[in-house]
Protein backbone atom coordinates (compact mmCIF):
# COMPACT_ATOMS: atom_id res chain seq x y z
CA UNK A 1 0.00 0.00 0.00
CA UNK A 2 1.03 3.51 0.75
CA UNK A 3 4.09 4.45 2.81
CA UNK A 4 4.87 7.93 4.00
CA UNK A 5 8.58 7.62 3.28
CA UNK A 6 7.97 6.58 -0.32
CA UNK A 7 5.37 9.28 -0.79
CA UNK A 8 7.65 12.05 0.38
CA UNK A 9 10.49 10.76 -1.76
CA UNK A 10 8.19 11.42 -4.73
CA UNK A 11 8.17 15.08 -3.79
CA UNK A 12 11.93 15.40 -3.65
CA UNK A 13 12.33 13.32 -6.83
CA UNK A 14 10.11 15.75 -8.71
CA UNK A 15 12.15 18.62 -7.35
CA UNK A 16 15.43 17.07 -8.41
CA UNK A 17 14.27 16.04 -11.85
CA UNK A 18 12.89 19.49 -12.61
CA UNK A 19 16.18 21.09 -11.59
CA UNK A 20 18.53 18.84 -13.52
CA UNK A 21 18.11 20.32 -17.03
CA UNK A 22 19.12 23.78 -15.86
CA UNK A 23 22.16 22.44 -14.04
CA UNK A 24 23.13 20.35 -17.05
CA UNK A 25 22.99 23.40 -19.31
CA UNK A 26 25.37 25.28 -17.02
CA UNK A 27 22.82 27.82 -15.83
CA UNK A 28 23.51 29.44 -12.48
CA UNK A 29 21.05 27.36 -10.50
CA UNK A 30 21.74 27.99 -6.80
CA UNK A 31 20.24 24.59 -5.92
CA UNK A 32 22.49 22.63 -8.30
CA UNK A 33 25.22 21.90 -5.66
CA UNK A 34 22.58 20.80 -3.15
CA UNK A 35 20.93 18.54 -5.71
CA UNK A 36 24.26 17.00 -6.70
CA UNK A 37 25.14 16.39 -3.05
CA UNK A 38 21.73 14.94 -2.26
CA UNK A 39 21.83 12.53 -5.19
CA UNK A 40 25.30 11.40 -4.12
CA UNK A 41 24.05 10.73 -0.59
CA UNK A 42 25.97 13.62 0.93
CA UNK A 43 22.96 14.81 2.87
CA UNK A 44 24.75 17.03 5.38
CA UNK A 45 26.35 18.99 2.53
CA UNK A 46 23.01 19.19 0.73
CA UNK A 47 21.42 20.53 3.91
CA UNK A 48 24.11 23.21 4.35
CA UNK A 49 23.58 24.49 0.81
CA UNK A 50 19.80 24.23 0.78
CA UNK A 51 19.03 25.71 4.22
CA UNK A 52 19.84 29.37 3.47
CA UNK A 53 18.08 29.12 0.12
CA UNK A 54 15.02 27.68 1.82
CA UNK A 55 15.01 30.56 4.29
CA UNK A 56 14.94 32.94 1.32
CA UNK A 57 11.88 31.18 -0.13
CA UNK A 58 13.40 28.79 -2.68
CA UNK A 59 10.70 26.15 -3.17
CA UNK A 60 13.05 23.36 -4.26
CA UNK A 61 15.22 23.99 -1.20
CA UNK A 62 12.16 23.90 1.04
CA UNK A 63 11.11 20.59 -0.53
CA UNK A 64 14.58 19.16 -0.02
CA UNK A 65 14.68 20.18 3.64
CA UNK A 66 11.23 18.73 4.19
CA UNK A 67 12.32 15.39 2.75
CA UNK A 68 15.66 15.35 4.58
CA UNK A 69 14.05 16.01 7.96
CA UNK A 70 11.18 13.63 7.38
CA UNK A 71 13.37 10.75 6.19
CA UNK A 72 16.21 11.37 8.65
CA UNK A 73 18.86 11.71 5.93
CA UNK A 74 22.02 12.97 7.60
CA UNK A 75 19.96 14.26 10.54
CA UNK A 76 17.65 12.78 13.16
CA UNK A 77 14.13 12.33 11.77
CA UNK A 78 12.01 15.35 12.67
CA UNK A 79 8.52 15.28 11.10
CA UNK A 80 7.44 18.60 12.70
CA UNK A 81 10.37 20.41 11.06
CA UNK A 82 9.63 18.56 7.81
CA UNK A 83 6.02 19.71 7.99
CA UNK A 84 7.14 23.32 8.52
CA UNK A 85 9.26 23.30 5.36
CA UNK A 86 6.63 21.51 3.29
CA UNK A 87 4.07 24.06 4.50
CA UNK A 88 6.27 26.94 3.30
CA UNK A 89 6.57 25.39 -0.17
CA UNK A 90 2.89 24.47 -0.20
CA UNK A 91 1.94 28.06 0.59
CA UNK A 92 3.75 29.05 -2.60
CA UNK A 93 1.51 26.68 -4.56
CA UNK A 94 3.91 23.78 -5.06
CA UNK A 95 1.84 20.64 -5.70
CA UNK A 96 4.51 18.21 -4.51
CA UNK A 97 4.76 20.05 -1.20
CA UNK A 98 0.98 20.14 -0.86
CA UNK A 99 0.88 16.39 -1.39
CA UNK A 100 3.74 15.73 1.03
CA UNK A 101 2.08 17.93 3.64
CA UNK A 102 -1.17 16.07 3.11
CA UNK A 103 0.61 12.78 3.76
CA UNK A 104 2.06 14.15 6.99
CA UNK A 105 -1.36 15.45 8.04
CA UNK A 106 -2.91 12.05 7.33
CA UNK A 107 -0.20 9.66 8.51
CA UNK A 108 2.59 11.59 10.20
CA UNK A 109 1.03 12.55 13.53
CA UNK A 110 2.46 16.09 13.52
CA UNK A 111 0.84 19.08 15.21
CA UNK A 112 -2.37 20.09 13.51
CA UNK A 113 -2.60 16.75 11.74
CA UNK A 114 -5.99 15.30 10.94
CA UNK A 115 -8.11 14.02 8.08
CA UNK A 116 -9.71 17.38 7.27
CA UNK A 117 -6.30 19.07 7.00
CA UNK A 118 -5.00 16.20 4.88
CA UNK A 119 -7.99 16.40 2.55
CA UNK A 120 -7.44 20.13 2.03
CA UNK A 121 -3.81 19.68 1.02
CA UNK A 122 -4.58 16.70 -1.20
CA UNK A 123 -7.30 18.73 -2.91
CA UNK A 124 -4.90 21.62 -3.52
CA UNK A 125 -2.35 19.28 -5.09
CA UNK A 126 -4.94 17.26 -6.99
CA UNK A 127 -6.30 20.41 -8.60
CA UNK A 128 -2.84 20.87 -10.08
CA UNK A 129 -2.93 17.35 -11.56
CA UNK A 130 -0.71 15.73 -8.93
CA UNK A 131 -1.54 12.10 -9.65
CA UNK A 132 -0.79 10.58 -6.23
CA UNK A 133 -2.76 13.37 -4.54
CA UNK A 134 -5.72 12.66 -6.82
CA UNK A 135 -5.62 9.02 -5.71
CA UNK A 136 -5.40 9.94 -2.02
CA UNK A 137 -8.25 12.42 -2.42
CA UNK A 138 -10.34 9.75 -4.11
CA UNK A 139 -9.76 7.46 -1.13
CA UNK A 140 -10.85 10.16 1.29
CA UNK A 141 -14.06 10.71 -0.64
CA UNK A 142 -14.60 6.94 -0.75
CA UNK A 143 -14.28 6.50 3.01
CA UNK A 144 -15.61 9.87 4.15
CA UNK A 145 -12.38 10.71 5.95
CA UNK A 146 -11.85 14.42 6.47
CA UNK A 147 -15.29 15.38 5.17
CA UNK A 148 -18.36 14.07 3.43
CA UNK A 149 -18.37 10.72 1.69
CA UNK A 150 -19.00 11.21 -2.02
CA UNK A 151 -18.46 8.22 -4.29
CA UNK A 152 -19.18 10.21 -7.45
CA UNK A 153 -16.42 12.63 -6.50
CA UNK A 154 -14.15 9.70 -5.62
CA UNK A 155 -14.74 8.21 -9.07
CA UNK A 156 -13.89 11.53 -10.69
CA UNK A 157 -10.52 11.78 -8.95
CA UNK A 158 -9.69 8.11 -9.44
CA UNK A 159 -10.58 8.52 -13.10
CA UNK A 160 -8.22 11.45 -13.55
CA UNK A 161 -5.33 9.60 -11.93
CA UNK A 162 -6.15 6.33 -13.70
CA UNK A 163 -6.09 8.05 -17.07
CA UNK A 164 -2.51 9.05 -16.33
CA UNK A 165 -1.57 5.46 -15.53
CA UNK A 166 -1.69 5.37 -11.73
CA UNK A 167 -2.08 1.69 -10.84
CA UNK A 168 -3.72 2.25 -7.45
CA UNK A 169 -6.27 4.62 -8.99
CA UNK A 170 -7.01 2.08 -11.71
CA UNK A 171 -7.62 -0.57 -9.07
CA UNK A 172 -9.89 1.65 -6.98
CA UNK A 173 -11.82 2.73 -10.06
CA UNK A 174 -12.26 -0.91 -10.96
CA UNK A 175 -13.77 -1.61 -7.56
CA UNK A 176 -16.30 1.20 -8.07
CA UNK A 177 -17.33 -0.21 -11.46
CA UNK A 178 -17.60 -3.71 -9.94
CA UNK A 179 -19.81 -2.48 -7.10
CA UNK A 180 -21.82 0.01 -9.15
CA UNK A 181 -20.94 2.81 -6.74
CA UNK A 182 -19.88 6.17 -8.09
CA UNK A 183 -20.06 4.55 -11.52
CA UNK A 184 -22.73 2.46 -13.24
CA UNK A 185 -22.08 -1.22 -12.52
CA UNK A 186 -19.99 -2.55 -15.39
CA UNK A 187 -18.01 -5.71 -14.75
CA UNK A 188 -16.32 -5.43 -18.13
CA UNK A 189 -14.92 -2.02 -17.21
CA UNK A 190 -13.99 -3.35 -13.78
CA UNK A 191 -12.00 -6.17 -15.37
CA UNK A 192 -10.35 -3.73 -17.78
CA UNK A 193 -9.16 -1.46 -14.98
CA UNK A 194 -8.07 -4.40 -12.84
CA UNK A 195 -6.01 -5.66 -15.78
CA UNK A 196 -4.39 -2.26 -16.34
CA UNK A 197 -3.44 -2.06 -12.68
CA UNK A 198 -2.36 -5.70 -12.41
CA UNK A 199 -0.09 -5.33 -15.43
CA UNK A 200 1.72 -2.65 -13.43
CA UNK A 201 2.10 -4.98 -10.45
CA UNK A 202 -0.82 -3.82 -8.29
CA UNK A 203 -1.40 -6.98 -6.20
CA UNK A 204 -5.03 -6.44 -5.15
CA UNK A 205 -5.97 -5.77 -8.77
CA UNK A 206 -4.23 -9.00 -9.80
CA UNK A 207 -6.25 -10.91 -7.20
CA UNK A 208 -9.56 -9.40 -8.30
CA UNK A 209 -8.74 -10.03 -11.96
CA UNK A 210 -7.91 -13.63 -11.07
CA UNK A 211 -11.33 -14.07 -9.48
CA UNK A 212 -13.01 -12.66 -12.59
CA UNK A 213 -10.97 -14.90 -14.90
CA UNK A 214 -11.78 -17.88 -12.69
CA UNK A 215 -15.52 -17.31 -12.92
CA UNK A 216 -15.73 -15.72 -16.37
CA UNK A 217 -17.14 -12.45 -14.99
CA UNK A 218 -16.45 -9.37 -17.10
CA UNK A 219 -13.93 -11.33 -19.14
CA UNK A 220 -13.59 -14.72 -20.79
CA UNK A 221 -13.11 -17.57 -18.33
CA UNK A 222 -9.50 -18.73 -18.27
CA UNK A 223 -8.32 -20.86 -15.36
CA UNK A 224 -4.67 -20.80 -16.42
CA UNK A 225 -4.64 -16.99 -16.54
CA UNK A 226 -6.54 -16.87 -13.26
CA UNK A 227 -3.86 -18.98 -11.60
CA UNK A 228 -1.14 -16.69 -12.98
CA UNK A 229 -2.89 -13.64 -11.53
CA UNK A 230 -3.35 -15.40 -8.19
CA UNK A 231 0.37 -16.23 -8.25
CA UNK A 232 1.22 -12.60 -8.97
CA UNK A 233 -0.81 -11.38 -6.00
CA UNK A 234 0.13 -14.29 -3.72
CA UNK A 235 3.82 -13.55 -4.08
CA UNK A 236 3.13 -10.05 -2.76
CA UNK A 237 1.35 -11.32 0.33
CA UNK A 238 -2.36 -11.06 -0.60
CA UNK A 239 -3.86 -13.76 1.60
CA UNK A 240 -7.01 -14.24 -0.47
CA UNK A 241 -4.89 -14.83 -3.57
CA UNK A 242 -2.72 -17.29 -1.66
CA UNK A 243 -5.80 -19.25 -0.68
CA UNK A 244 -7.17 -19.15 -4.23
CA UNK A 245 -3.84 -20.32 -5.63
CA UNK A 246 -3.74 -23.13 -3.07
CA UNK A 247 -7.18 -24.30 -4.19
CA UNK A 248 -6.02 -24.15 -7.82
CA UNK A 249 -3.10 -26.48 -7.02
CA UNK A 250 -5.34 -28.69 -4.90
CA UNK A 251 -7.82 -29.19 -7.73
CA UNK A 252 -5.50 -28.83 -10.72
CA UNK A 253 -7.46 -25.82 -11.95
CA UNK A 254 -5.34 -23.97 -14.50
CA UNK A 255 -2.17 -25.51 -13.09
CA UNK A 256 -0.86 -29.04 -12.65
CA UNK A 257 -2.34 -30.59 -9.52
CA UNK A 258 0.19 -30.43 -6.70
CA UNK A 259 -0.79 -31.11 -3.10
CA UNK A 260 2.58 -29.95 -1.79
CA UNK A 261 2.29 -26.53 -3.41
CA UNK A 262 -1.33 -26.33 -2.30
CA UNK A 263 -0.19 -26.86 1.28
CA UNK A 264 2.57 -24.27 0.91
CA UNK A 265 0.12 -21.56 -0.14
CA UNK A 266 -2.48 -22.57 2.44
CA UNK A 267 0.24 -22.14 5.07
CA UNK A 268 1.15 -18.68 3.72
CA UNK A 269 -2.48 -17.56 3.86
CA UNK A 270 -3.19 -19.27 7.18
CA UNK A 271 -0.25 -17.50 8.80
CA UNK A 272 -1.86 -14.21 7.71
CA UNK A 273 -5.08 -15.16 9.47
CA UNK A 274 -7.17 -16.36 6.52
CA UNK A 275 -9.82 -18.55 8.16
CA UNK A 276 -10.62 -20.57 5.03
CA UNK A 277 -6.94 -21.38 4.53
CA UNK A 278 -6.63 -22.38 8.19
CA UNK A 279 -9.60 -24.72 7.88
CA UNK A 280 -8.31 -26.33 4.68
CA UNK A 281 -4.85 -26.71 6.19
CA UNK A 282 -6.42 -28.48 9.16
CA UNK A 283 -8.11 -30.88 6.74
CA UNK A 284 -4.84 -31.56 4.91
CA UNK A 285 -3.03 -32.35 8.15
CA UNK A 286 -5.89 -34.60 9.30
CA UNK A 287 -5.91 -36.48 5.99
CA UNK A 288 -2.14 -36.45 5.48
CA UNK A 289 -2.64 -34.92 2.05
CA UNK A 290 0.42 -33.02 0.83
CA UNK A 291 1.89 -33.21 4.35
CA UNK A 292 2.70 -35.84 6.96
CA UNK A 293 -0.46 -36.64 8.90
CA UNK A 294 -0.41 -34.70 12.18
CA UNK A 295 -3.42 -34.50 14.50
CA UNK A 296 -1.79 -31.79 16.64
CA UNK A 297 -1.24 -29.55 13.61
CA UNK A 298 -4.75 -30.27 12.37
CA UNK A 299 -6.24 -29.26 15.74
CA UNK A 300 -4.10 -26.15 15.88
CA UNK A 301 -5.27 -24.84 12.52
CA UNK A 302 -8.87 -25.89 13.09
CA UNK A 303 -8.92 -24.04 16.42
CA UNK A 304 -7.48 -20.90 14.81
CA UNK A 305 -10.06 -21.11 12.01
CA UNK A 306 -12.86 -21.41 14.57
CA UNK A 307 -11.54 -18.38 16.44
CA UNK A 308 -11.66 -16.50 13.15
CA UNK A 309 -15.33 -17.37 12.72
CA UNK A 310 -15.18 -20.49 10.54
CA UNK A 311 -16.78 -23.58 12.07
CA UNK A 312 -16.20 -26.99 10.53
CA UNK A 313 -18.35 -29.37 12.55
CA UNK A 314 -17.66 -32.27 10.19
CA UNK A 315 -13.91 -32.05 10.63
CA UNK A 316 -14.20 -31.39 14.38
CA UNK A 317 -16.35 -34.52 14.82
CA UNK A 318 -13.96 -36.64 12.75
CA UNK A 319 -10.95 -35.47 14.77
CA UNK A 320 -12.39 -35.74 18.29
CA UNK A 321 -11.74 -39.48 18.82
CA UNK A 322 -8.00 -38.93 18.17
CA UNK A 323 -7.52 -35.83 20.33
CA UNK A 324 -5.87 -36.84 23.59
CA UNK A 325 -5.55 -34.54 26.62
CA UNK A 326 -1.84 -34.25 25.80
CA UNK A 327 -2.55 -33.10 22.25
CA UNK A 328 -5.15 -30.62 23.48
CA UNK A 329 -2.72 -29.16 26.04
CA UNK A 330 0.06 -28.97 23.44
CA UNK A 331 -2.18 -27.06 21.02
CA UNK A 332 -3.44 -24.68 23.70
CA UNK A 333 0.16 -23.87 24.69
CA UNK A 334 1.13 -23.27 21.06
CA UNK A 335 -1.83 -20.97 20.48
CA UNK A 336 -0.97 -19.01 23.63
CA UNK A 337 2.58 -18.64 22.32
CA UNK A 338 1.31 -17.40 18.94
CA UNK A 339 -1.01 -14.90 20.59
CA UNK A 340 1.82 -13.50 22.72
CA UNK A 341 4.05 -13.18 19.67
CA UNK A 342 1.27 -11.40 17.78
CA UNK A 343 0.65 -9.01 20.67
CA UNK A 344 4.36 -8.20 20.89
CA UNK A 345 4.57 -7.58 17.14
CA UNK A 346 1.69 -5.13 17.35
Amino acid sequence: MRHLWAALMVAIAISLVSALPAAAQGNADPMAPAIEAYRAGRYEQALLVAAPLAEKGNVQAQLMLGSIYNNGEGVAPNPPVAARWFAKAAAQGDASAQYALGMLMEYGGVEGAGPSAARKHFRDAAAQDHIAAQTELGLMYTTGRGGAQDLDEAATWFGRAAAKGNADAQYYLGTLYAAGKGKPRDVGEAARYFRLAADQGQPQAAYQLGLMLQDGVGTEKNLAQAAKRFQQAAQKGVSGAQTSLAFAYLGGDGVEKNDTLATKWFVEAAMRGDALAQDRLARLYFLGQGVTRDISAALLWLTLAERNGMNDDTLRSAMEPEITPEIRAEVEAEIEKLEKAHATAN
